[in-house]
């Protein structure tokens, strides 16, 4: 009796031990629906699916995945649990609910996956084709089709979303209300009565590389913070391509504003607005709020303005670096903004005046249209006169006649009256000057002198804000009889050298066979010349293969001209280096992942620095590095080199980190099996 109790007591044991197991190694399993299945057999199997989708939720436990086979599926769903349902042909797997309802799908449970339908819906949905009431749900790669007065996606108090790759057409769009950590990627998003994606009350959202086209309003927040709106197509959208109301510390980067009546509506705080481009907008940046930063923005062929910045609410904003190009008008203000950042401002293409000292800053304020202005201005600055051209006496000419007429062509880029100056080159003596010489003409005048004079002249033009110097031309009048022989020049060379590092001209082989060489005449071909000196040294601006002139006029005031050249390089210039970070990566929550930099390579040089941004607040330096996600989610992982010569570059991957899946432990339950069969065996050994 003894023995058969115990018996009885390890089979149960055995047998709870194994429903122990079943229960603890259970894992998810794979369902399958398909409509057009003919029999009521289904049981979820590949062979035998279900016909209804919801039929496949209320079989499925949390991690199981769904897959739907093309069909058209009239119902509605309630996703209540932790699943992943996945079309399995989007162009020819639809679920709509032609019945009167609020949600054709409607999720109530985190961790939910949405991939691969066409979901439609109509009059018979009052409320939202996809209604999301839990976090961390993925809607990804769908056709969401919806007519009339209803959203296509709406997300309630909704989480750390993810809503990729879908194409949305019709209904009122997206609406996001009270929620955090959405992110918004690649959708296009068309025809929608309210806007593409309207953001209500919600934190920390990212909208990146959409395309919205054709709605009310592409983008609508009100009251947001913290959002980052990059990279996003914004076009032909009826009444704004995106209105941001009382929006604070946020960023708008390398978004393209298009044919919109306006492009950004804006009223901010403490945001940046950068490196967009704004083109063909009736106005392409209203601007609200204060404390932001305009720059780096293109504005190009706006109709109406491209920034209106005069309501009265416009106040200490910093708008500089941006370029203002075939506008109607490029800006309006009200006084209250500074259109520059104590550096530099903003390029205007109509900025009517100079930059005398060349360092691409305008020497006068650009005003803006109704208060304000940019004090350091750039633009297509105003250019000097061209350097005036000799038309007699030639350069170097001897035996001019006693009454020479100094005669030079004047031009000038943007001038059409000219003043022209003539000056000796001994003595800077002013000889004449003529004012109102027509752009392209020539200026005259006569001067009267003796036998055996050496004349070197120049010529000042003016265009009334900026002017330039002729080169140095001398001749020579006829010698008292008898004449002697004439000099011989040699200037030497052909030169080399680089740019801003003087070279040494001689002249010193120069000689005369009847005299002797009092005068000395450079002209280094690049619009300046030097008097007297045998053996010059002369710098040059720029890279180039110039003509350098030497004249030489002996005792008898006899001239003697040669030219040789000068060839001025550019020093090397140190290349960018290029970030390659690899990617993109895939890994586990708290499992260390390899991160590759070693691809970036610099074209003339070495990568000296490596520097890696995670994107959940954590950065790295080091070729090849390795770092831990705590959280899942998917991060932008930021590569930043630089080289030996200081040059940076900058580039970016992804990392998707997911959940790890943990295995069941079964040491507890075998230890206790254990233990209890112990105990079993010893009191059957004591009754016996």
């Amino acid at each position: 009796m003894v023995v058969r109790r115990a018996v009885y007591l390890v089979s149960g044991l055995a047998i709870g031990l194994s429903v122990l197991f079943m229960a603890i190694s259970g894992h998810a399993r794979d369902i399958y629906v398909d409509v057009s299945y003919p029999y009521s057999d289904g049981d979820g199997s590949v062979e035998h699916p279900y016909t209804s989708i919801q039929q496949a939720i209320d079989s499925a436990e949390d991690g199981d995945s769904i897959y739907v086979f093309p069909g058209i599926y009239n119902e509605t769903l309630l996703i209540d649990k932790e699943l992943t349902l996945q079309g399995l042909d989007k162009e020819n797997t639809t679920i709509w609910k032609n019945d009167s309802h609020r949600y054709t799908i409607e999720v109530t449970a985190d961790f939910v996956t949405i991939e691969d339908f066409t979901i439609k819906a109509a009059k018979g949905c009052y409320v939202a084709a996809i209604y999301v009431k839990s976090d961390n749900v993925v809607i990804q790669g769908n056709f969401i089709n919806v007519t009339g007065d209803i959203w296509a996606i709406y997300l309630d108090s909704s989480d750390g979303d993810t809503v990729g790759e879908n194409l949305v057409r019709g209904g009122k769009g997206i609406y996001v209300t009270s929620s955090v950590n959405d992110a918004f990627t690649n959708n296009n998003i068309t025809n929608c009565s309210v806007a593409g994606i309207k953001f209500f009350n919600s934190q920390n959202g990212i909208v990146y590389g959409n395309t919205f086209l054709y709605n009310q309003y592409g983008i609508y927040t009100q009251n947001c913070a913290r959002f980052n709106i990059t990279n996003n197509t914004v076009k032909r959208n009826d009444v704004a391509g995106m209105n941001l109301y009382n929006i604070e510390n946020s960023t708008i980067y390398g978004n393209l504003f298009s044919r919109n009546p306006t492009g950004l509506n804006f009223n901010g705080i403490d945001c940046t607005v950068r490196n967009n481009t704004f083109d063909g907008n009736d106005i392409a940046l209203v601007l609200h709020g204060s404390n932001n930063a305009i720059l780096g923005n293109l504005f190009t062929n706006s109709i109406l303005y491209a920034m209106d910045a005069s309501s009265a609410d416009c106040e200490n904003n910093v708008i500089y670096k941006n370029r203002f190009l075939k506008n109607s008008n490029h800006a309006k203000g009200n006084g209250k903004n500074m259109w520059d950042n104590g550096e530099v401002g903003n390029y205007w293409d109509d900025y009517n005046d100079v930059d005398r000292d060349h360092d691409g800053i305008g020497d006068y304020p650009y005003n803006i249209q109704g208060g304000g202005i940019d004090r350091y201005p750039t633009g297509n600055f105003l250019k000097p006169p061209n350097k005036p051209e000799v038309i007699s006496p030639r350069d170097g000419e001897s035996n001019v006649g006693l009454s020479p007429v100094l005669q030079v062509k004047v031009t000038d880029p943007d001038s059409d009256k000219l003043s022209v100056y003539f000056y000796r080159a001994s003595d800077n003596h002013l000889l004449a000057e003529r004012h109102g010489i027509p752009n392209g003409g020539i200026a005259s005048c006569t001067l009267h002198l003796p036998y055996d004079t050496v004349m070197a002249w120049y010529v000042v033009v003016n265009d009334s804000k900026l002017e330039n110097v002729s080169d140095i031309w001398v001749f020579n009048t006829v010698p008292i009889p008898p004449t002697n022989d004439k000099p011989v020049s040699d200037p030497g060379g052909p030169y080399q050298g680089f740019v801003g590092i003087p070279i040494q001209f001689d002249g010193s082989k120069s000689y005369d066979p009847d005299g002797e060489i009092k005068f000395y005449r450079w002209n280094f071909g690049d619009g300046s010349g030097e008097i007297l000196a045998e053996k010059p040294t002369h710098t040059y601006s720029k890279a180039g293969n110039y003509t350098v002139t030497l004249t030489v006029i002996d005792n008898n005031g006899t001239s003697g001209m040669a030219k040789t050249y000068a060839v001025i390089m550019e020093e090397e210039a140190n290349a960018e280096p290029v970030s390659d970070p690899g990617g993109p990566y895939k890994g586990k929550v708290n499992k260390e992942i390899t991160f590759d930099g070693s691809s970036s390579y610099d074209p003339d040089g070495e990568i000296i620095s490596y520097i890696w941004n995670f994107g959940d607040g954590s950065t790295a330096m080091g070729k090849v590095v390795t770092h831990t996600y705590k959280k899942a989610g998917t991060y932008m992982v930021t590569l930043t080199v630089i080289d030996n010569g200081g040059k940076v570059s900058v580039n970016s991957t992804s990392v998707t980190i997911s959940e790890e899946k943990k295995t069941p432990d079964l040491d507890i339950p075998c230890i206790f099996a254990g233990i209890i069969l112990a105990i079993i065996l010893t009191n059957m050994r004591r009754k016996k």
